[in-house]
């Protein structure tokens, strides 16, 4: 009987397979193709909680879903960090031994995608080979292969025994034929750079000490400290908890400026991201610093509020036969800040609500930085009335969704406007006026690294 405990860890990662122990006797891998397996097992009612469904009713057609990611419409600053990654391209060109890691951390929504497509357009400028992974293609030569573009290994059919009386089949690799992941990447002579978005999901990927463990903690030390035969960086961006899935994998230090905890804009750039976005999507007639400034006092230099905004303003300005108007203005602050609060409930899906308000309850009274430790976090979950298992499992939870992120040994709500949503939201007879930081202003109540 395979139970709850069992089951839990296996919905892992939304892009690839199922993956079971060995020891159960089940099959260790189960593609799409074989997802037949699963309808043996009632999965909601076997962890006693309801798989979270997909619906269309609150999509807007015309406006682009705030937690899109993707290569950014308008590019600026992070030139520091753009200079960094050249000078480590350069050094591995010049010796493959120089291959390295270099890892992107940050809160939802502080543009690391962005970042990632902007480092690999200069990666490709300089005659690299590019290719974006998953955690599967650091131990799977299928995977890799394919990410790499070349011939994957050869392939056979076998069929696993019979479970509950249905027989499920899977595609494998003939070990006899299959070229180790290392190998692979030794195959040619090209630079190559690997991307890997979402990198946090290392943590979840693997079960600790299993087989794909051990071979994904080699490849990935083998890049890290350059060990391959040509030229490999690997850049890997993802939430606050990225770096302790590298050094559960073996890789805890990293080369100077290769390690970013990625902040907000600086004033000038996130300016100059929405006047881009007036000026040559919404094609605005006149100068559009007004309108810059203003939608920059609500979105602080976080790339995701100021992307969101600046694409409702371009439209608004196209709506007004490009003229930018007082009230056109109103409206687009108006809409964003009904965007930006529903980037915040999606981020604190699957937090209840009075685990939201002790997590509103930490942030209270803290000291300048907005900082709070783990024990008093811990401290307002267990008041709620949790088991200690229960507010770990909320703790973590709410680290791997961007509500809590590391800073210094201690932990922060990374946004500041998310941080006042919370206390605003959550907590009873929060005083507005207390002082506990509200960026009301631009630049105010902001916290955590800036670029």
């Amino acid at each position: 009987m395979i139970t709850a405990k069992f089951l839990a860890p296996l919905i892992l990662n939304r892009n690839v397979s199922l993956r079971i122990p060995y020891n159960t006797g089940a099959p260790d891998c189960l593609d799409r193709q074989s997802l037949c397996f699963w309808e043996q097992f009632d999965v909601e009612s076997v962890l006693d909680t309801k798989l979270p469904s997909c619906t269309m009713t609150d999509l807007n057609r015309r406006t682009p879903n705030i937690e899109d990611r993707g290569e950014a419409d308008y590019f600026h600053g992070r030139e520091a960090i753009l200079d960094d990654f050249k000078e480590r391209m350069q050094s591995a060109e010049g010796d493959p031994r120089r291959g390295t890691t270099f890892l992107i951390q940050a809160a939802p929504g502080a543009g690391k995608t962005a970042l990632l497509h902007e480092c690999a357009q200069r990666g490709k400028a300089r005659g690299w080979q590019v290719a974006e992974i998953d955690p599967d293609g650091l131990f799977d030569p299928v995977e890799l292969s394919e990410a790499l573009r070349i011939p994957t290994p050869d392939k056979r059919k076998e069929t696993s025994g019979k479970i509950n009386l249905k027989v499920v089949e899977k595609t494998v690799t003939s070990e006899h034929h299959m070229p180790k992941t290392v190998g692979i990447l030794n195959s040619d002579q090209t630079p190559l750079l690997l991307l890997l978005d979402e990198a946090q999901d290392l943590r979840t990927s693997f079960f600790p000490r299993s087989k794909e463990f051990r071979i994904a903690s080699k490849c990935l030390k083998a890049i890290h400290n350059g060990k391959l035969k040509r030229p490999v960086m690997l850049i890997a961006a993802g939430l606050g908890t990225t770096k302790e899935a590298f050094r559960e994998l073996g890789v805890s230090r990293f080369k100077p400026n290769c390690y970013i905890e990625l902040g907000r804009l600086r004033r000038e750039a996130e300016r100059a991201v929405i006047v881009d976005w007036l000026q040559l999507n919404g094609r605005a007639k006149g100068a559009p610093l007004l309108w810059a400034d203003s939608i920059a006092a609500d979105t602080h230099g976080w790339p995701q509020h100021v992307s969101a905004y600046a694409q409702v303003a371009a439209r608004q300005v196209r709506a007004d036969r490009r003229r930018m108007t007082p009230a056109g203005l109103q409206s687009v602050l108006a809409a964003g800040r009904v965007k930006r609060e529903r980037f915040y409930k999606s981020r604190a899906d699957g937090i209840d609500e009075h685990h939201r308000a002790a997590i509103a309850q930490a942030f209270v009274n803290v000291r300048g930085d907005h900082t709070q430790t783990r024990a008093a976090i811990m401290e307002c979950l267990l008041q709620t009335g949790a088991e200690k298992s229960e507010a770990a499992a909320v703790f973590n939870h709410a680290l791997q969704k961007g509500v809590l992120d590391h800073r210094n040994g201690r932990y922060i709500i990374p946004i500041p406007s998310m941080r006042v949503w919370f206390l605003d939201n959550y907590l009873i007879g929060y005083n507005k006026s207390a002082g506990t930081g509200r960026p009301d202003m631009p630049g105010k109540g902001e916290t955590g690294p800036i670029d």
